[in-house]
């Protein structure tokens, strides 16, 4: 589902709304009584489509309201965390920890978000997440650790080199 920035605030639907940053549609629609957690047609929460296009305000007001910090969604069965840190979004990772978000859990494909920041090449984010706490050298379910989805799918080398530098295992 593709945001359409060209339709009309007032009538978005809350997925629309939320995908678009149309924060006063969001609480105009939540306030009227439509559940936070509530999931679409693709087991998506509206956190899920928050964090995905780095909504920081309405991801906010979600938790606020009740929103599921670690709900399991989508095709990937994965946290509005995992999506986030697919994306790169640094800002939606940190608030989503403010909110005790779990980086450790492993989504539908066994990966957690370090596995995630690291074969996407967002390498502030492992860096974030490594200096909260997350294990450096955890496999995913295939074995592979984050130096190796970093050496084997990104075509720079920061993820890698950082990786190195805070000794993360080579063999």
């Amino acid at each position: 589902m593709t945001p359409r920035e060209d339709k009309d605030p007032t009538t978005s639907d809350i997925v629309n709304a939320t995908q678009c940053g149309e924060f006063d549609r969001v609480v105009e629609i939540v306030e009227n009584g439509y559940p936070v957690s509530k999931r679409d047609n693709e087991n998506v929460t509206l956190l899920h489509w928050a964090a995905i296009n780095n909504r920081k305000e309405i991801v906010h007001y979600l938790i606020s309201k009740g929103a599921e910090v670690d709900a399991i969604g989508g095709d990937l069965q994965s946290t509005p965390l995992h999506w986030a840190a697919r994306q790169g979004h640094l800002n939606i990772i940190v608030a989503l920890m403010q909110y005790r978000a779990d980086p450790s859990l492993f989504d539908g494909d066994g990966m957690n978000c370090v596995h995630l920041a690291a074969q996407f090449g967002h390498t502030a984010i492992v860096a974030y997440l490594i200096s909260k706490g997350q294990e450096i050298n955890t496999p995913d379910v295939n074995g592979m650790t984050a130096i190796m989805w970093a050496s084997y799918r990104v075509s720079t080398k920061d993820p890698t080199r950082l990786l190195i530098s805070l000794g993360a295992a080579l063999n």
